[in-house]
């Protein structure tokens, strides 16, 4: 399985978990062409750092996934970017191989 499949696989598997627990979940991710004198290069950017973004009733997160353990700082890291109102949650989920529910890191509030 390569990168991006793997990212898609763990995407979609993090958007079913929240939406069984009764979350709204869409996908946070928009693509851009960039012209370039060689052609056209796609390019898939996060909006607001987050993969999905998930409400449900008056809650409301922004869902960084990750495949590799040693990239949770970076999502956290990421998120810190983009200041939200207290109300918003930010986490950074992992899924560790074969297990059933992820583990969920949550961004501070500074």
């Amino acid at each position: 399985m390569n990168k991006v499949s793997k990212g898609n696989y763990y995407r979609k598997r993090t958007k079913d978990f929240y939406q069984k627990d009764g979350w709204r979940v869409d996908i946070c991710e928009n693509n851009q062409r960039i012209f370039t004198p060689k052609g056209i290069i796609f390019v898939k950017r996060d909006l607001w750092g987050a993969d999905l973004i998930a409400a449900k009733g008056e809650e409301m997160m922004f869902i960084q996934v990750k495949t590799n353990r040693s990239h949770i700082n970076l999502g956290l890291k990421e998120f810190r970017k983009y200041p939200v109102p207290s109300s918003v949650k930010q986490i950074v989920v992992i899924w560790e191989p074969r297990a059933k529910e992820p583990e969920v890191c949550e961004v501070e509030k500074i």
